[in-house]
């Protein structure tokens, strides 16, 4: 496994104690990230997870889940509006739509979320969670465009063709994409934002949720366009490079979000060997994926508390 592939199959171990997840959604979701029925049995078995899975069981989640009559998706965006309206603020009325332009491996998509009113902006690429570019956050994209930044939500499913309504073939396609195609993705994201009219020159900054939070952090490492990020409750697979990255860095994490937040002090410690800005965060009583107004783990008082440094965070160094 790489760091991002024991990354998704430790969170998903976790989903499957806590009895969030069942035993066939965790298996096929182990399978999808691996490649394989055999990888993703060892992969479950390396995060202590594995079982005596029988053939029929094995066949069973391996199969594409049937689909359902009617959709929760109208419901779910409703409420991310909602409740980002009543606490951090909503984007809802800012111009946005889709976007697509060639890529270093495939076409690239994502969606974009602008200013109503003409001008110069920072811009901002936001990277989705492990499920892939969903509702929420195209809705934190228009979030940013109300706060006045252009703000380009890019879909790290692009080379698998795009993200889809089934999150764990996203999670799939987002474990067995190779680091370097996704970190080169990144890059071309950044210097498309770059260079659309109305955005301010040296003025691009990122930031990510979840796994997007880890690459959050390559991208402040690997693209010399992003001025200033903040990753939300990421790993960082390099820190012992943080020291040379040209990035301010804003790190966000939960205190009872173990797993992630070990890193933060090392984090810390070589962000302060960089000379660039820097700042770690850990919200107590927050857990992993407190910003996400849709999630069980939703925290308002952290994720608004967040939103306010990330936004001052952005304005101070875009």
């Amino acid at each position: 496994m790489n760091e991002y592939q024991r990354y998704l199959m430790e969170e998903f171990a976790d989903e499957y104690r806590e009895r969030s997840m069942s035993r066939r959604d965790l298996l096929r979701r182990a399978v999808l990230i691996m490649g394989s029925v055999p990888a993703g049995l060892a992969a479950l078995a390396a995060v202590g997870c594995g079982g005596d899975d029988s053939p029929q069981a094995i066949a069973e989640a391996t199969q594409p889940p049937q689909p359902t009559a009617g959709t929760t998706a109208t419901a779910t965006t409703a409420l991310t509006t909602a409740t980002a309206a009543a606490t951090i603020g909503s984007g809802a009325n800012a111009g946005a739509g889709d976007v697509r332009f060639a890529g270093p491996g495939s076409e690239l998509l994502g969606y974009l979320a602008k200013p109503t009113r003409a001008g110069t902006y920072p811009g901002i690429l936001i990277i989705h969670e492990n499920r892939g570019l969903n509702e929420h956050t195209k809705d934190i994209a228009r979030r940013y465009a109300g706060e006045g930044f252009f703000a380009l939500a890019v879909d790290l499913v692009s080379r698998a063709g795009g993200s889809k309504a089934d999150t764990a073939a996203n999670t799939g396609a987002l474990g067995s994409a190779k680091i370097e195609d996704l970190v080169a993705d990144m890059k071309a994201y950044a210097t498309y934002l770059q260079k659309m009219e109305g955005v301010k020159a040296g003025g691009i900054g990122v930031t990510g949720f979840c796994f997007g939070g880890g690459y959050a952090f390559e991208s402040a490492l690997a693209s010399p366009e992003v001025k200033a990020v903040v990753p939300y409750y990421g790993i960082c697979r390099l820190i012992d490079q943080l020291a040379t990255t040209k990035a301010a860095v804003l790190a966000m994490y939960g205190a009872l979000d173990n797993r992630v937040t070990s890193q933060a002090e090392r984090v810390k410690a070589e962000l302060a060997k960089s000379g660039r800005p820097f700042d770690v965060q850990v919200y107590p009583g927050a857990n992993h994926a407190f910003f996400n107004n849709t999630s069980a783990n939703y925290n308002a008082t952290a994720a608004a508390d967040a939103w306010t440094k990330t936004l001052a965070w952005f304005r101070a160094n875009l």
